[in-house]
């Protein structure tokens, strides 16, 4: 726009200037009053010696004033175009450099809004009396009923584990999921700083004496700097600080304008966090061949899951790893792996690890996608109670998704997913999770326009084994405006 309005001040200008080079060569052109008394040249018509002059002395001193004026006028253009020109510049890199997008979303959900449920006296699972109280042992996942790309739950509910409720969803409700603000500023010829926040407006009782805040809060999600590197047969890249996993496929797209989906699948929290350390990424063969290696401080966990760690609990970092490779015809494999010590606790022998493979085909309007994670955080006993896991709380766990999805025309993308999780959390007698369930996500992907993106997805939830069945299922709409 700005440069628009300049465009608009430089054509004023010219036409400026047109018209003061007409005014002067007119001035120029004008014959030079004759004398009285002069006799007219041999050569001189006398016709055009007796017609009277047709430009007064008076309409001289008008054009001469009025000329004056417009360079008066064109200076001043001149200088306002020169400043104009100067906050452009100042302004045109920082278009390149801030992105974003918000995200605008309605949802519903069956039951009280909670993926979990008490197993009340020990009817379904007896082999925990006596070791957790039975208001304690909870069936289910809570993060099962998310209702945006975020991952958050439409209400923790009654959970232990997951204590945070950022949006206490017990019913329908309109919800700004998030303002996403992005930072991209290239620094000497191979350094690039990314940075990205998520503002979040959420609510809070204010009469509630146990608040501090009125609930909004900001996640800052990425703050790198990279360098880059190239060679003749590989290119190396480098980061620190806050960058994304490099574990599995879905981290590459759990932003709001990237995915396809509305929410993340039940393995995200494994594999979707933003972990601090360093990273190295080697590639070969015009990157057919992708190597991701990296230390941080805790797991690749998202933050939402209560295994991760901003500032480190032990001596031991975690070392993560991604091998991936593109066979053609839209087809890349890649196989993840982690260990490291726990995170949330001090012992350096307590071990955390997790494997998985993937596999992603993309080929003109068809995407076809899935992955397998599998891992294990030990724990630690409690040896003056036999409490299991009462130091350092245990894990086990396993699951996968698949996802397909097929663009009809330029705006219409229906899709499908499908997930599955089998996991077992306990903390002492603190708490106990048994999660053992699937969930089928039928949902649609429009495409409005290079800005503007809407979807809305319906996912069942249905539990296993001997988890009984209760109403959690969940309808969740995105509106995606991206700047």
């Amino acid at each position: 726009m700005l440069r628009a309005v300049g465009a608009m001040r430089w054509n004023w200008l010219m036409s400026v200037l047109v018209l003061a080079a007409f005014v002067g060569s007119a001035l120029a052109d004008e014959p030079s009053p004759v004398p009285d008394n002069a006799s007219p040249g041999p050569d001189v018509p006398a016709a055009v010696v007796a017609a009277p002059s047709t430009v007064s002395a008076e309409d001289l001193r008008a054009i001469r004033a009025e000329n004056a004026a417009l360079r008066e006028e064109l200076e001043l253009l001149r200088e306002d175009h020169e400043v104009l020109e100067r906050k452009v510049d100042a302004l045109a890199p920082l278009a390149a450099k801030l992105t974003g997008y918000v995200d605008i979303g309605f949802f519903t959900v069956s039951g009280d809004g909670s993926g979990i449920r008490r197993d009340v006296g020990h009817r379904y699972f007896p082999e925990y009396a006596g070791l957790v109280p039975d208001s304690w042992t909870f069936m289910g996942d809570p993060l099962s009923t998310a209702v945006n790309s975020r991952g958050d739950p439409a209400t923790t509910g009654e959970s232990r584990a997951i204590t945070f409720d950022a949006i206490e969803g017990r019913t329908s409700t309109f919800l700004v999921n998030t303002l996403n603000l992005g930072l991209f500023a290239p620094f000497g010829s191979h350094g690039v700083f990314t940075a990205s926040l998520d503002v979040l407006p959420r609510s809070r009782d204010v009469s509630e004496p146990d608040g501090t805040s009125l609930g909004d809060y900001v996640d800052l999600r990425l703050a790198y700097v990279e360098y880059r590197m190239a060679w003749k047969a590989m290119r190396l890249d480098l980061f620190a600080g806050k960058f994304d996993s490099v574990l599995g496929f879905e981290y590459r797209s759990q932003e709001a304008p990237a995915r396809i989906e509305v929410t993340p699948s039940l393995i995200c929290r494994y594999t979707c966090g933003y972990p601090i350390g360093l990273k190295a990424r080697a590639r070969w063969f015009d990157d057919a061949l992708v190597l991701n290696l990296a230390v941080t401080n805790g797991s690749h966990s998202s933050e939402g899951f209560p295994f991760h760690d901003e500032t480190d609990s032990n001596q031991v970092k975690s070392v993560a790893a991604r091998l991936s490779l593109r066979l053609g015809a839209g087809v890349e494999v890649g196989v993840s792996g982690l260990v490291g010590a726990q995170d949330r606790q001090s012992s350096d022998s307590v071990v955390q690890w997790q494997y998985g493979v993937d596999a992603h085909y993309h080929r003109q309007d068809f995407v076809l996608r899935g992955e397998l994670v599998q891992g294990r955080a030990s724990g630690r006993d409690d040896p003056a109670d036999m409490a299991r896991c009462g130091l350092a709380p245990c894990l086990s766990f396993k699951g996968a998704y698949a996802l397909a999805g097929y663009r009809v025309t330029n705006i219409v993308m229906p899709y499908v997913r499908v997930d599955w999780r089998d996991a077992l959390h306990q903390s002492g007698m603190s708490f106990a999770y048994i999660s053992k369930l699937y969930r089928v996500t039928p949902g649609v992907h429009l495409t409005i326009n290079e800005w503007v993106i809407v979807k809305a997805e319906y996912t069942l939830n249905r539990e296993l084994g001997r988890i009984p069945q209760f109403p959690n299922d969940v309808f969740t709409t995105s509106l995606v405006i991206k700047y």
